[in-house]
């Protein structure tokens, strides 16, 4: 929440600052003025951090829920973070599986430092199509699809009924052509993780970002 306040405050100091440029005779604004428009953006979203803070633990997680499926990208922003960063298990699980539901696109970060196999290059770049910085950190991209009741899963958006993400108990397990990883969202709201590749015979550590 902090984060979200602190954006709230550089939006408003921007938004101060455009208005201050823009005007032909303004005049230099104020402390007052300044104060007055920062009191006046974190007052707008203070209702719905009350939501999500309710201490009722099954009224606080209906808001997150409802926000998080609203078509406002604010608050389903706000609702976001409030859910990755709870420090409740059942709270970061209900939160990440509303954002599956929109079919986001994974941008999963590779840490090769360690790893010895000269494949690891080899799959990321000519399997995946990734890049490879020279310090062995690679980066690929692939695409959440559907939800599948039968085999209780995401779907991989690119290779048609394939299991690419699920999610239970023991944790987020990812499966895709030459990629088999799990992973625990942390205290950061991301997920991060080990993952094997196939030919590298070993293990690398895996974290994707799931918050701006």
């Amino acid at each position: 929440m902090q984060r979200r306040l602190r954006n709230t405050l550089l939006a408003a100091v921007a938004a101060a600052a455009s208005i201050y440029a823009h005007t032909a005779d303004a005049q230099s604004l104020t402390p007052e003025q300044l104060r007055a428009l920062v009191d006046k953006r974190v007052t707008a979203l203070n209702p719905y951090q009350e939501l999500l803070n309710d201490p009722d633990p099954a009224r606080s997680l209906a808001a997150m829920q409802i926000m998080l499926e609203s078509d406002d990208a604010e608050l389903t922003r706000l609702a976001l973070e409030f859910g990755l960063l709870s420090p409740n298990p059942s709270v970061k699980r209900a939160a990440f599986e509303s954002f599956l539901k929109t079919r986001p696109i994974f941008s999963i970060r590779l840490d090769g430092r360690a790893v010895k196999d000269n494949d690891f290059t080899g799959v990321i770049r000519d399997r995946w199509n990734g890049n490879v910085t020279p310090e062995k950190i690679a980066y690929w991209r692939i695409g959440v699809g559907d939800y599948s009741p039968d085999k209780r899963c995401y779907v991989n958006a690119n290779a048609g009924n394939e299991c690419f993400v699920t999610v239970n108990a023991d944790g987020i397990f990812l499966t895709a052509s030459y990629l088999n990883a799990r992973g625990i969202i942390g205290d950061d709201g991301a997920i991060a993780g080990s993952a094997t590749l196939g030919a590298v015979d070993e293990p690398v550590p895996f974290a994707i970002k799931l918050l701006e």
